[in-house]
């Protein structure tokens, strides 16, 4: 797919998603968008991207969730987010991100993600 399209097609989502009448909805759908176009930052519109091997650093996925570059990094250290080491810094998976992005908009109650083992 080309970046020009996908980033399209995110548009369209966030036009659809702020037609719902659920909050959480629009905001998931606005902080997936976000991520997704924080991955394709730079890339030439007609370039070729695979939205599942889009990958992104420490400072990328800082950014998506708003958190301190060193916290990341102390996500990846613990096992709570998947990355390799390339370059001398961790590279995740934007799909990796999901789950921290929707734990956000869970119910109150048991919020915390679940130590997630290489494998």
């Amino acid at each position: 797919m080309k970046v020009g399209d996908l980033r399209e097609r995110l548009a369209a989502a966030m036009a659809s998603a702020m037609r719902r009448s659920e909050p959480e909805a629009v905001a998931l759908t606005a902080d997936r968008a976000k991520a997704m176009a924080v991955a394709m930052a730079g890339m030439d519109p007609w370039a070729e991207v695979d939205p599942e091997a889009l990958v992104v650093g420490t400072r990328q996925v800082g950014i998506i969730l708003g958190f301190h570059p060193e916290h990341v990094r102390r996500l990846i250290r613990t096992g709570r987010l998947r990355a390799a080491i390339v370059g001398g810094d961790y590279r995740v998976l934007l799909s990796d991100l999901w789950p921290l992005l929707e734990v956000r908009y869970r119910p109150p109650g048991r919020r915390r993600l679940q130590v997630r083992r290489p494998g």
